[in-house]
């Protein structure tokens, strides 16, 4: 859970950047998505060492993605959504995961 005095904006911004956290999926994270049936997001998953998930990696070209495939732009707005809001990340929902936290990354969430 974010911290207290955080307000998202839908900026987008921590999804666009994705240098702004880890991108690792939890073993709670995969066990989500596979009760789900989300094989749409496992997709973009990778295992590379035991219970060690790197995430968001495209499916055809096995490379890094630098922004998160299921952010959305919303029409004539400076706001974006999650595409996977029920089911998003722990990392994610956990963001950022302090006031300093927020400010080095660049999110305007306290401001």
């Amino acid at each position: 859970m974010p911290p207290e005095g955080f307000v998202c904006k839908q900026c987008g911004h921590c999804c666009l950047n994705l240098g702004a956290y880890q991108t690792c999926a939890t073993e709670e994270d995969i066990a989500l998505w596979e009760e789900n049936g989300r094989d749409d997001i496992l997709n973009w998953v990778v295992e590379v060492a035991p219970e060690v998930y790197d995430i968001w990696m495209h499916p055809q070209t096995g490379d890094y993605v630098s922004r998160c495939p299921w952010l959305r732009k919303l029409p004539r707005q400076e706001k974006y959504i999650c595409r996977i809001q029920a089911l998003k990340l722990e990392i994610c929902r956990d963001y950022p995961v302090s006031k300093e936290h927020a400010e080095k990354t660049g999110c305007p969430g306290f401001g």
